[in-house]
Parts: C-alpha cells; structure tokens; sequence
C-alpha cells in the first residue's frame, strides 16, 4: 500500500509541474504518429508465501496518437513480461507470465525541449500464466502444473523522453496480488518528434 501511495504522489507532483508548463506555454507541433519498441527490468512488488523474488523482464509496443492543441496522447500498449519465485526446499521455481493490452494516455510536459517529462497510465486487461515445477509424482519427478486467468490491468507510469525518440519509464502494474510488479522501462520511438 504505501507503494502505490508514493506512485500516486509523485504523478501528483509531475501533474502540478505539467500544469505549468503548459500554462507557460510549453506545448509544441508534433508530429500525430509514434510508435514505442521497449523493454523493462521487472521486479514483483509481494513475495506471497515465496521465499524470493526474481528480478523478470517485459517487452512491449505501443502505437500513440499525440494530439495536437494539448499536450496528451493517447494509445494502445501491447506487452508481455515474465518472473519466478523461489521457495527455499528443493529451490523449486515457480513462473509467473502475463500478455497484456491496454488504452494508455500521457500528459507531456516540455513537449518542444530534448528533456520532456510525462505521466500517464494504462488501463486494459492481461492473461496470466502462473506454472508450478513444485509438484511430484510417485517417481519424484517433478510436475509441472499450470494456472490460466484473465486478470484487469491498471498501469501508473511517470518518466521522461529524451531528443524526441528515448523515453525512460518507472511503472507500476496492477494485474492481481501474484502477478503485479514495478518495472523500468527503456523505449526507442520511431515517428513522433517536432515538426
């Protein structure tokens, strides 16, 4: 919980810092169309009843629209990311997967600069795939059992673009208890930039 409460201070905070800027004048002529190829270090935010965490990885593409007269936009994010727990007896992992896809939305601020922050979130819904080697046979071997569920997706993300194609990105990704994470994200944009 208190987690999230510093993600929601400091959108927060860029919002106020956002606000102002544009009010400065700060927004620019982009270009409509940009598309994002990333990827991210994850980390799981619970340990459940496991004993570790594993640092994971997640790959994404989003397609974003930026309008014209404000400084948003809006798109669609596609991603997938995987992780494991440990538990100590045996040293049995267990993975923990997600596809997912989301409607997104950033305020940019300092949209003409080379240094421009944004905040935004996502919203959509993820299929999750949780596999246990854990189980036995009668022959001591191990099992593998696997759990599919769809899950809701909410994403909370603050970070800054650089010279008009880098964007550096901290999120949170609520997904259910074993499969939200934090993550940080490092993006190439083709498109996009000042006209």
């Amino acid at each position: 919980m208190k987690r999230i409460i510093m993600v929601c201070v400091a959108l927060a905070i860029f919002s106020i810092t956002g606000q102002q800027a544009f009010a400065r004048g700060n927004a620019a002529r982009v270009r409509a169309l940009e598309i994002e190829l990333g990827a991210a270090m994850i980390t799981p935010t619970d340990k459940i009843d496991f004993d570790k965490n594993k640092v994971g990885y997640n790959i994404d593409v989003e397609l974003r629209y930026n309008l014209k007269s404000h400084p948003f936009d809006i798109g669609l994010r596609l991603d997938g990311n995987t992780f494991n727990r440990e538990l100590k007896v045996n040293k049995d992992l267990f993975k923990f997967r997600s596809l997912n896809a989301m409607v997104v939305a950033d305020w940019n601020i300092n949209r003409k600069g080379i240094f421009s922050p944004f905040l935004g979130v996502g919203i959509g819904g993820g299929l999750t795939s949780n596999e246990s080697m854990s189980i036995k046979d009668v022959t001591n071997q191990p099992l593998k059992q696997t759990v599919n569920s769809a899950a809701f997706c909410i994403m909370p993300r603050v970070g800054v673009e650089l010279f008009h194609h880098y964007r550096l990105t901290f999120y949170y990704k609520y997904l259910e208890s074993a499969n939200s994470h934090f993550g940080l994200s490092v993006g190439f944009v083709i498109g996009g930039g000042r006209k």
